[in-house]
Formats: C-alpha cells, structure tokens, sequence
C-alpha cells in the first residue's frame, strides 16, 4: 500500500498534483477517469466546499492498494448534508452550468460517499501494475 497527501490552497497546483498522482498510479489505461475524477472533485471543493476562498486548504489524500485507488478530498467550509445529486440529462437540468461534478465521479468511480467535508472516491483499476 502507498499513501500520498497534497494539500492545495486554490486551484493554481491542481494539474501539477493530478500529473503525479497518475505516474504514481502507473495505469494509463486509467488515466481520464483518474483526471476527470480529481478535476471535477477538487474543483467541487474548492467552489462549493471552501467557496473559493484561496486561504482554505483541500487536503487530498490518495491510498494506492492492489489494483484500486482510493481518493478522499477534505475543504475546509461547508460540510456535504443530503448530498443529492441530480439527474444531469434530465429535461429541467439539460442547460445548466452547474451540477455535473458529482454525478460524473458517480458514473466513473467505483464507490463515492460524502463524510462531513470530505468526498472518499474509490476505483478498481483491474489492469493495473501500481509502482
């Protein structure tokens, strides 16, 4: 098992971050669900969680272990509550802005769940040979 912590004030270093976490995981066969999933959860922390306030650190945590990988991706604001997550497609959400995030990293991820502040993202890479 190997575990890695960054932690982020805004989203100026998110790429950087996202960039090692993917050479770290060593499965390129993974790596758009790996960057769709860190961009859209760190960016939901950082505007929803933090509200885009540069000053609060998003403390992400990556566990790498067997063939998954798991994500967990603290803010410092505002604890999730009844996270529902709406249906994207449908006809009353079909031209908004907002929204997608979360229901992306459902579709992708493996497991999501909300603890308090904090998203935990697991993903099974089943071909995966983690350095």
């Amino acid at each position: 098992m190997i575990m890695k912590e960054f932690i982020l004030y805004g989203l100026g270093k998110y790429q950087e971050v996202i960039n090692q976490i993917i050479v770290d995981i060593n499965n390129f066969e993974y790596e758009f669900d790996i960057r769709l999933i860190l961009t859209e959860a760190l960016t939901n922390a950082f505007k929803h969680g933090n509200r885009n306030d540069e000053n609060k650190p998003i403390y992400l945590r990556c566990i790498l272990s067997g063939n998954s990988v798991e994500f967990e991706i603290k803010n410092c604001g505002v604890e999730y509550e009844d996270v529902n997550i709406p249906e994207p497609i449908s006809d009353e959400n079909i031209l908004s802005n907002s929204g997608r995030g979360l229901f992306l990293i459902k579709c992708i991820a493996d497991h999501m769940e909300v603890k308090n502040n904090t998203l935990i993202i697991h993903k099974y890479l089943t071909s995966s040979e983690i350095t």
